[in-house]
């Protein structure tokens, strides 16, 4: 009995040591309380790539008018070419339900111009939660350890605030970062950023696969 106990021991220690291999996808959960209350003041933005001189003046935007009673969705794909002659690919999907505020409103996405963020017009409180699904792909992310970059909202104080979402994805090599089903609960801008701190401090709660 004591031989087989001893076996068994010996296994979990080795099961739960032995996965160890790097991984340029990373994926983590940002669905806690905690996590959706916390701010944060360190950080620093993650920078879109330089536009090629045909693509300066281009701005993506959308407009579409809202029934709240009704809800909807808007669905947004854009691209450009970078000075480096690659291509930044931008997705937004918003998902608006039901009754999430009153009366007809004109819901506008606007992507930053210097910033992986998203603006979102006109300001307002919600009813109920909105939805987003985003992605950029094309980001320069080499100097950004995955384990510190997040989607969350930025507030016009400078601060950040952690929101709750079903997951965010991190891709190295093909600059990619997605968020799984954002929970917005008013409008103002929400974006990718790279947290400053101890790991505690940044993610109590990261998973990676």
């Amino acid at each position: 009995m004591k031989i087989f106990s001893t076996i068994l021991l010996v296994s979990l220690i080795l099961l739960v040591g032995c996965d160890n291999s790097p991984d340029l996808s990373v994926n983590y959960s940002g669905n806690t309380p905690q996590a959706s209350l916390s701010k944060i003041t360190e950080y620093e933005l993650i920078p879109l790539p330089n536009k090629s001189p045909l693509w300066l003046d281009s701005i993506f935007t959308m407009s579409k008018e809202i029934n709240g009673s009704v809800g909807g969705r808007m669905v947004m794909e854009k691209y450009y070419i970078a000075e480096d002659g690659d291509s930044i690919i931008i997705k937004a999907d918003l998902r608006i339900p039901k009754g999430a505020f009153q009366g007809t409103k004109t819901i506008t996405m606007t992507v930053d111009d210097e910033y992986a963020a998203v603006h979102f017009y006109p300001s307002m409180v919600f009813d109920d939660t909105l939805r987003l699904f985003q992605s950029f792909e094309g980001l320069n992310l080499e100097n950004y350890p995955t384990g510190t970059i997040d989607f969350v909202f930025i507030a016009n104080d400078g601060s950040i605030e952690i929101i709750k979402k079903n997951g965010v994805q991190v891709m190295v090599p093909q600059g990619i970062v997605r968020v799984q089903n954002a929970k917005l609960l008013h409008f103002s801008r929400y974006g990718w950023v790279r947290k400053l701190g101890s790991p505690e401090q940044i993610y109590p709660d990261i998973k990676n696969y």
